[in-house]
């Protein structure tokens, strides 16, 4: 978002290696390495990828890849400009 000419984050990448998800595999059963879980995808949200969704004694926000996103609410201000939403597929 752009505020008064100045950049406002709004989201933070998911990578495999954060705490919180890192937690998150880690208790799924799963394992990061060169940054990719169980070798494989260097994410750890997607809207896709079952097969690291098929456990099915977990939850869907318990489960290796989640696509459960997280919200950010910000209060609307006058020197608001703009706002761009995106994904890192489209960038």
């Amino acid at each position: 978002m752009s505020r008064s000419g100045k950049a406002i984050a709004l989201s933070e990448d998911h990578k495999p290696e954060s705490e919180v998800e890192k937690t998150r595999i880690a208790k799924a059963g799963g394992t990061i390495s060169n940054g990719r879980v169980n070798g494989g995808l260097n994410l750890s949200r997607s809207m896709g990828d079952f097969f690291y969704k098929r456990d099915k004694s977990l939850a869907y926000d318990e489960q290796l890849i989640i696509s459960k996103p997280d919200v950010t609410v910000v209060d609307r201000s006058k020197e608001d400009e703009f706002i761009i939403m995106g994904c890192d597929g489209i960038w």
